[in-house]
């Protein structure tokens, strides 16, 4: 098990949705967290998002010593990383920007540390493509917003090393993350290929004027939505046929 004591510094590179959403996670898991972005007004910004999710994470349950004051911001990015112990990227969705990206954060993280990417749509293969140390690049994809959801999505690259999944798998757990591990890259990854498969299928029917938005919504939200919730979340709809073949004995 990698232990959380392991990491004391988080670094978090991009403070939009998703990167003010990691670094409220964090903070309230009680480590020190360092955030940097060049967008204008970006500290603000983030620390207004901290202050209004603050109310949340407390209702959910947060470290002792957790506090808000533990956040430090830099428009510096290599200041900004520079004594990292794990970075959580949260650039922009272009290809080009996230291997430049990545390659300077791998230039300036002290060698021992895991970069992580958010990243929803680009794969680690081609985001660690200049990086002196890929071995230490992985995917670790959030459901919105990271600070309530607990899903992160760890998948690596053809040059990610297997103990940095096995470490990075294990801190996201011993941070109240539920971590699942990707074995191969796919576009979108997991959980949103499955949310998408929903929504084209709901698109389909209503096309076909099978029914209406307003009913397709009902059948989604008390129907499968309030059993999903209810079930075994290890088991939640998976059928009796994989659950045999995967060794699962649970019955609905």
């Amino acid at each position: 098990m990698y232990p959380q004591e392991k990491s004391h510094r988080i670094a978090i590179v991009g403070t939009g949705t998703i990167g003010a959403s990691w670094a409220t996670h964090y903070l309230a898991q009680g480590f020190h967290v360092t955030a940097t972005d060049p967008a204008p007004h970006a500290e603000e910004a983030l620390r207004s998002y901290v202050a209004e999710a603050w109310d949340t994470v407390s209702r959910l349950g947060h470290s002792a010593g957790a506090s808000p004051d533990r956040l430090r911001f830099t428009r510096d990015m290599r200041q900004a990383v520079a004594d990292a112990d794990f970075v959580q990227e949260n650039g922009p969705e272009r290809p080009e920007l996230k291997v430049k990206l990545l390659a300077e954060i791998d230039d300036a993280t002290p060698p021992e540390a895991i970069i992580a990417s958010s990243s929803s749509s680009i794969t680690m293969s081609v985001m660690q493509a200049e990086c002196r140390h890929p071995e230490r690049t992985v995917i670790g994809h959030p459901f919105n917003p990271p600070h309530v959801i607990p899903l992160v999505e760890v998948v690596g690259g053809t040059r990610t090393a297997p103990e940095t999944i096995r470490d990075t798998m294990s801190f996201y757990a011993a941070i109240g993350k539920r971590p699942i591990h990707l074995k191969k890259e796919v576009p979108g990854h997991v959980a949103n290929r499955i949310q998408a498969a929903l929504y084209r299928e709901v698109v389909h029917l209503i096309e076909q004027g099978v029914l209406d938005v307003a009913d397709s919504d009902d059948a989604v939200s008390w129907g499968p939505g309030l059993r999903w919730g209810s079930w075994d979340p290890i088991c939640c709809g998976i059928s009796a046929e994989v659950r045999v073949a995967s060794g699962i004995s649970w019955t609905p």
